[in-house]
């Protein structure tokens, strides 16, 4: 066989092996069950359309003690977060982390915040798309003591039905790369 034979044979087989890896992680990017039970932070991870609101309508159905939400920038204040809400609840228990800005950072910052606070279950809140990257971080940065339950939303521009429509691969593909980046890196 000649050098170049080897090599397209070679190139051929890797992509080959990453279209299946990219298919099996979209497959199992949607496959998340609904968590209903009480922990004692509700994470959210911002960046995503409908989860701050899910954090928040957790919290005020009292699902957690504290509201932490990741990765909000330093100019964001509480005002600014329930700008359209009303503000009858404990704001003293609503952390804002603006320290991370990005998923490994948000899980770095939140360890911080679950040992100092001794927190011993959180819910994590973020897209269907994001999840699996964002659940294998934080399972691998927060101590094993941890319970960390996933609560996956969706959003409009990802159909976790249907991942292979509309913005779907555009979302998993940098969300694949990070994931195995990840699998590699921590």
């Amino acid at each position: 066989m000649t050098a170049r034979k080897t090599i397209l044979l070679t190139g051929f087989a890797i992509l080959a092996l990453l279209f299946f890896l990219y298919l099996d992680f979209a497959k199992n990017t949607v496959e998340y069950e609904e968590y209903d039970s009480k922990t004692d932070a509700i994470v959210v991870l911002t960046g995503g359309r409908g989860r701050v609101d899910k954090g928040i309508e957790f919290f005020e159905n009292d699902r957690a003690k504290y509201l932490i939400i990741a990765g909000v920038d330093k100019s964001v204040s509480l005002k600014s977060v329930f700008f359209n809400r009303d503000m009858n609840m404990d704001t003293g228990r609503i952390i804002l982390e603006k320290e991370s800005k990005s998923t490994y950072e948000n899980a770095v910052e939140i360890k911080k915040i679950v040992e100092t606070m001794d927190i011993k279950s959180i819910m994590l809140i973020t897209s269907f798309y994001h999840m699996k990257r964002a659940s294998y971080i934080f399972r691998r940065v927060l101590p094993p003591q941890v319970d960390i339950h996933l609560y996956a939303v969706s959003t409009p521009n990802f159909d976790e039905r249907a991942w292979w429509r509309g913005e779907g691969p555009v979302l998993l593909a940098p969300e694949f790369l990070k994931f195995y980046w990840y699998r590699f890196w921590i």
